[in-house]
């Protein structure tokens, strides 16, 4: 169900700014340029595990029945293993760091790269999603101090929002930066491009060069 939602999600807001006539029909195509390895190995997986589970051989039977219980329970109290296992089967460990859509100048000093999904954390006990319900791009930036929102040129504003959130410990250990730093999520919240800079003219080129924002404008 979760590969059939992010599969959904992710061609919904390209066909949107499409159908919006915001960008051009070959946005579409980095749809399979993200999705469809997924799919392969999803297939292959599947494939694999049904034969398996239903597979007649009495290695197979003797293997469901004495061996993979005991393994499986050790392996799962392992709090490490458990959470990989979590994200592989929730799909949430899937990224584009290979799309088009992902553009990696700025982000080589960083755990999390451009094309990966937002990491999640809490800030003040709140969920850092509850910022990114929006299905927009949005801008977040990370600061040493309460500062104001970056201000968004008026053009992208229906596209687009500005968030500022403080640059914690708990921010410097996910991203591996104890600077401040920008992001742009994409409407699904995979990352379009990290930056140190001051973000407008990096904002400018991935709306309107990468995603092709404006170009039927």
């Amino acid at each position: 169900m979760n590969t059939g939602i992010q599969d959904g999600y992710n061609l919904a807001w390209k066909m949107a700014l499409v159908l919006r006539g915001k960008a051009e029909e070959s946005l579409l195509e980095t749809y399979n340029e993200e999705r469809l390895e997924n799919a392969k190995n999803l297939l292959q997986t599947t494939d694999r595990l049904f034969h398996y589970v239903a597979g007649s051989e009495w290695f197979l039977a003797f293997l469901r029945t004495n061996v993979v219980p005991t393994i499986a329970g050790f392996i799962m109290s392992i709090d490490s293993i458990r959470k990989e296992i979590f994200q592989l089967v929730s799909q949430i460990g899937i990224n584009y760091r290979h799309s088009s859509l992902s553009q990696h100048a700025g982000d080589e000093e960083f755990r999390v790269k451009a094309g990966d999904r937002m990491p999640f954390f809490l800030m003040n006990g709140k969920n850092v999603y509850e910022l990114l319900r929006q299905p927009k791009f949005h801008l977040v930036s990370f600061e040493r101090t309460n500062t104001t929102a970056f201000e968004l040129n008026p053009q992208y504003s229906a596209l687009a929002d500005s968030n500022t959130i403080p640059l914690s410990a708990q921010v410097t250990e996910i991203f591996g930066s104890d600077g401040p730093f920008s992001l742009l999520l994409r409407p699904d919240n995979y990352i379009g491009f990290i930056s140190q800079r001051p973000p407008a003219e990096e904002l400018k080129t991935y709306l309107e060069k990468v995603v092709g924002i404006g170009a039927k404008n």
